[in-house]
């Protein structure tokens, strides 16, 4: 049975401990736009957004949440941007919904969240298609990218199936 992403996701202390330790591979802007030549870009934070941005990168979704903890800068709202509800430690449906929704229209769009962001990595990995670049900000580290391809798609379905089958 496909797995169907239809109820708020609780990010217990194993799946923090997976997502911490996920693979991923630190790059610069200019990496981006390299990648970003036959690759779809989808962006997770407000600096790494800004900073894609502002090199010129098209960036197919852009998940922000207006706040960066390095130096508690305030970001704008864009009108015009699908506004949801994500509290910390959940990835909640409304969240999943809207990502999906832009995945699967092809439509270019923003997505700016009441709650934090960093999560959305998860259902943007489940939807995405493999031709599909993820960049967003590791804490204390710097800009990191992760591109999507089979194992990377099954390591996700495992893990959310575990959550999943821990809720019952």
């Amino acid at each position: 049975m496909p797995l169907k992403l239809d109820h708020d996701i609780i990010i217990d202390s194993r799946g923090r401990e997976y997502i911490k330790n996920f693979k991923y591979s630190l790059c610069t802007v200019d990496d981006i736009k390299r990648l970003s030549l036959e690759n779809k870009i989808i962006s997770v934070g407000d600096v790494t957004t800004e900073n894609l941005k502002n090199a010129g990168v098209n960036i197919e979704l852009q998940i922000v949440d207006l706040v960066t903890k390095r130096d508690k800068k305030k970001f704008m709202h864009i009108q015009g941007s699908a506004i949801v509800s994500n509290p910390p430690g959940i990835i909640s449906v409304e969240l999943i919904d809207k990502i999906r929704e832009f995945i699967n229209s092809g439509i270019q769009g923003r997505i700016e969240v009441n709650g934090e962001e960093d999560l959305a990595v998860i259902p943007i990995i489940f939807y995405a298609d493999k031709n599909t670049v993820i960049v967003y900000g590791v804490p204390d580290i710097g800009m990191a990218y992760i591109k999507i391809n089979d194992d990377i798609k099954e390591e996700i379905n495992n893990m959310i199936m575990e959550m999943y089958k821990n809720e019952q």
